[in-house]
């Protein structure tokens, strides 16, 4: 997939990657990043475990066996080493995501990443050595590639995404299998014709998870960690869970014929949507107010500390990403618009579309399992990965700002969101606690 690009591309992609490189650097050497405990760190014990011969849950092998395998190479310690693959990761997973943009092609990779670049969401996980680093950016290349093979446009690259994706971190690959089982069903649902090729991308989806029954397999310490600790209480529930799935089975061989998607639905949402303006933001708003109440409510006390009690630097720190959220808003009816008026290629479209609605389907499924799992920031998990395909619709909703069109420098406000947004991720000493 990012063979077949252009020159120019290829040097604003470098050139971009490296802004950011040298943001990671900049953090790390002056504001002495990471200065809380955080993964970055507990990996860096993981690794202290593994080397003393205890038996640990590790759920990034690839990246644990790479952190291990340059501390034999070379003579320096697990911190030094992790900060510096950190920053590779940076360099490397940036020039990924811009040129998964181009391949995109519904706005420009530059003020795409401008938009991203607002939420700590985008942040965290860039900027934080750990398996999720890798696996954010594997299942957004992933999710492009299987997209692109299912419609016959390449995307070969899907399976060696795969392979890769298994063995690199277990959250990130059960997210990619579920979106590519989604975008894989997607075609019936729109009642569109059904080849080879979604029953091979199908197939290797759950191919790939053979690695967690291999016999002495990477996964082995990891899922008995999370049998005990993790999914105990949510196992009681099983049978309910079991029954549920049965008669939505049922449900759907009932009412097959009904369940087709038909085009004149698309435009008849579009046009109630780009007509009824305020009820659609009204309606967007509360629904993420109260999927995030949701999650808040179910979050351990630990969560509030880096606040200090106060709702206003909450708030403040969360500038970024309520600026982010009202720009997705705001740029869903400039998508809108750019569908029905065929500015947007209808494939490009049905993509972005499909992979939010699927992450939205598995993030109502991950906060309502949260009352029972043990860790409770699922939902929080989740952003991390659907804010690399809800960054496009932002970046429209950033380029429909009538004022930023007339005078292109005023984007240099946005500069004080991205600091705090980077402050939230990064937490300076003297501004947010540990």
């Amino acid at each position: 997939m990012t063979l077949l690009f252009p020159r120019s591309i290829w040097i604003r992609a470098l050139w971009i990657a490296l802004i950011f490189t040298v943001c990671a650097v900049s953090v790390r050497l002056f504001w002495g990043y990471p200065r809380c405990q955080n993964d970055e760190l507990n990996w860096v014990q993981i690794a202290r475990n593994i080397d003393a011969g205890r038996d640990w849950p590790v759920s990034g092998p690839f990246f644990m066996f790479v952190l291990r395998e340059l501390k034999s190479l070379t003579a320096m310690g697990y911190v030094q080493l992790i900060s510096g693959l950190g920053v590779f990761s940076v360099f490397v997973g940036t020039l990924l995501i811009i040129l998964g943009y181009s391949r995109l092609r519904i706005t420009r990779p530059g003020i795409t990443l401008a938009a991203l670049a607002l939420s700590s969401y985008f942040w965290v996980p860039l900027l934080e050595a750990r398996p999720q680093q890798w696996g954010q950016i594997l299942v957004f290349i992933g999710t492009i590639a299987a997209w692109l093979w299912l419609h016959r446009r390449g995307g070969w690259l899907i399976f060696p995404v795969l392979v890769l994706i298994s063995f690199s971190h277990i959250l990130s690959h059960a997210i990619l299998v579920f979106v590519c089982t989604a975008l894989t069903l997607a075609d019936y649902f729109e009642n569109r014709p059904l080849t080879k090729r979604h029953a091979i991308l199908l197939a290797c989806s759950l191919l790939s998870l053979v690695v967690y029954i291999l016999p002495n397999g990477p996964y082995q310490t990891m899922l008995r960690d999370i049998e005990q600790n993790h999914l105990h209480r949510l196992l009681v529930a099983a049978p309910w869970l079991a029954a549920g799935m049965i008669l939505a089975i049922l449900g759907i061989m009932l009412f097959k014929p009904r369940l087709h998607w038909r085009a004149h639905w698309s435009r008849h949402t579009m046009e109630y949507a780009l007509t009824h303006q305020k009820i659609i933001c009204a309606g967007l708003l509360v629904v993420f107010f109260i999927a995030m109440s949701v999650q808040a409510s179910v979050l351990p006390s630990a969560s509030w500390l880096p606040y200090g009690g106060s709702i206003w630097i909450f708030v403040v720190f969360q500038t970024g990403n309520l600026v982010f959220a009202s720009l997705f808003v705001l740029g869903l009816f400039a998508f809108f618009r750019a569908t029905s008026h065929q500015e947007i290629e209808t494939f490009h479209a049905r993509l972005i579309t499909w992979t939010l609605l699927s992450f939205g389907v598995l993030g109502l499924l991950t906060l309502i399992g949260s009352f029972w799992m043990r860790d409770t920031n699922w939902l929080l998990r989740l952003i991390n990965y659907a804010i690399l395909f809800a960054a496009p619709i932002a970046a429209m909703g950033l380029g429909s700002i009538r004022l930023l069109k007339k005078h292109p420098t005023l984007y240099i406000l946005l500069a004080p969101l991205f600091v705090v947004s980077i402050c939230q991720a990064v937490r300076p000493d003297g501004y947010l606690g540990c």
